[in-house]
């Protein structure tokens, strides 16, 4: 059996480093961005995506009906390809009357940034190999593209790894893959911890087993996330929301 002390830990540290909160609502004050106007920025930031659209689309400034997602694939695209996962979340989203773009970033440069995500209502960056994704976030200039996106007021969905990428580190990840072109695992720093997505989740017990020690001896900044959870943040705000308890409200 996995000793059970990291895990006490962990509820000891993301409670004495912040007041989030779930099914209350109430939202805890974090420095996740430097804007001159923080109330316009409003990242989603997911476990798993889709699952949390229902309660996230009610929180965006406007209605799905006709207004464009850009979708960035990278993280999970192999030979050009994107997968059948990701195509059916890609579909999920659609339902609700968004017009899904799909972008692969790590074919772009910084000069093709404004065309690709030209007309972008939503940006929304899917899930799958993370230090991938952030090595072709660098490599193309996205960082800085997308970070000047966020802090103009354009909603973000981070869904796993897109979520991962905003925070300030991601040396984590080291646990889970490698990527052998990445000098540095600094994220974009758009958020003040690194999201642990999946937390939930049988296939990552070990991986966390793992990866909660290394944080804790190294006094790494995180908060865990379950796959029917998402973390709000509104301007200098957030909150973590628990989507089945949000839908248990309205009824």
């Amino acid at each position: 059996m996995k000793n059970i002390l990291p895990f006490i830990c962990l509820i000891l540290l993301v409670s004495s480093c912040a007041e989030s909160s779930t099914s209350k609502g109430d939202a805890s004050t974090s420095s996740a961005t430097d804007s001159d106007n923080p109330s316009k920025v409003t990242p989603f930031l997911t476990s798993s995506g889709t699952p949390a659209l229902s309660a996230i689309i009610p929180l965006l400034p406007f209605k799905p009906d006709g207004k464009k997602v850009s979708y960035v694939t990278t993280a999970s695209v192999v030979n050009g390809v994107v997968p059948e996962w990701m195509n059916a979340k890609i579909e999920v989203i659609e339902k609700t009357g968004f017009i899904v773009d799909k972008i692969d970033i790590s074919t772009l440069t910084p000069e093709d940034m404004e065309e690709a995500f030209s007309q972008c209502d939503l940006i929304w960056v899917g899930g799958g190999n993370t230090l991938y994704l952030l090595q072709e976030v660098r490599k193309s200039g996205f960082d800085k593209y997308l970070t000047n996106k966020i802090l103009e007021g354009v909603p973000y969905v981070g869904a796993s790894a897109g979520s991962i990428i905003l925070g300030p580190d991601l040396e984590f990840e080291l646990f889970a893959s490698r990527t052998p072109e990445l000098t540095s695992y600094e994220g974009l720093n758009l958020f003040p911890f690194a999201p642990y997505v999946h937390f939930d989740a049988e296939w990552t017990k070990e991986l966390y087993a793992d990866i909660l020690k290394f944080s804790l001896e190294n006094n790494k900044s995180f908060i865990t996330l379950r796959d029917d959870q998402f973390i709000y943040v509104t301007g200098e705000k957030w909150q973590v929301i628990d989507v089945e308890a949000e839908h248990n409200k309205k009824k």
